[in-house]
């Protein structure tokens, strides 16, 4: 990373990029969230079956997105963020998430309390290995001892995902990728296990825009269905539970 990734989404202007641009209506980005919002109510709701009353905390939770699935599930709703400009669109969304402005990597203002759910989307991906690392020792006395963790690598190394890194690589840039093995050796050396995953996005965005974006979002449905396609889709999504 060119800097800390702890900077990169505290400017008011990148809060505005990220809400409006990355997530404008039909961007490919909005079209991973539409299938990443039925996963997640279906992960949560089959949690809290089990579970009964369910707190959550929403790690790095920015504009709120995720936070606004959780909050309507659970009982009690925890989002946490360094960027304040980021926490201004969180608060017109929700409704009853206490919205804390906090770098818990360098004030844990969180210590103490325990989540039965906890939740960290965009946030592993583009972070550097030693960030991954305080983030994950400061979440992991916050998870209960049966509780779920479920986050995403949106950049699987195994996907379409590579001819970009390639052509990034050939223009010495850099480009930040994962995959299925590497978020799980990253989460044991923590403590964690993956107890299952998912996958979406086989088809490369270029398609969605030759193709239209309800067409080629209906076929990648049908092949995120099918046995081992998740090993090589675009957004791989990890429920975790502590060994």
């Amino acid at each position: 990373m060119v800097r800390d990734y702890r900077d990169s989404h505290i400017s008011r202007e990148k809060s505005r990029h990220y809400e409006e641009d990355i997530y404008r209506k039909n961007s490919y980005d909005d079209v991973l969230w539409w299938w990443e919002q039925d996963l997640l109510r279906e992960e949560i709701t089959r949690f809290k079956k089990q579970a009964g009353s369910v707190s959550a905390l929403d790690f790095g939770c920015g504009t709120g997105r995720i936070t606004a699935i959780v909050e309507q599930i659970v009982e009690r709703s925890v989002g946490v963020d360094i960027a304040d400009s980021m926490l201004e669109y969180a608060r017109a969304k929700l409704i009853r998430t206490e919205l804390i402005s906090a770098d818990l990597t360098k004030n844990d203002v969180l210590k103490g309390r325990e989540f039965q759910l906890i939740t960290a989307f965009r946030v592993f991906l583009n972070s550097s290995p030693q960030l991954r690392d305080e983030m994950l020792v400061v979440l992991v006395p916050k998870l209960t001892h049966d509780g779920r963790m479920i986050f995403n690598m949106h950049g699987n190394i195994w996907s379409h995902r590579i001819f970009t890194k390639i052509y990034f690589w050939l223009r010495g840039r850099q480009l930040n990728t994962s995959s299925y093995w590497h978020a799980g050796r990253m989460m044991a050396s923590h403590g964690f296990m993956i107890e299952r995953f998912y996958g979406f996005g086989m088809i490369p965005k270029i398609f969605y825009r030759i193709f239209g974006v309800r067409s080629m979002f209906a076929l990648d449905r049908m092949l995120s269905a099918l046995p081992l396609m998740k090993y090589i889709s675009f957004d791989l999504v990890f429920v975790c539970k502590k060994n």
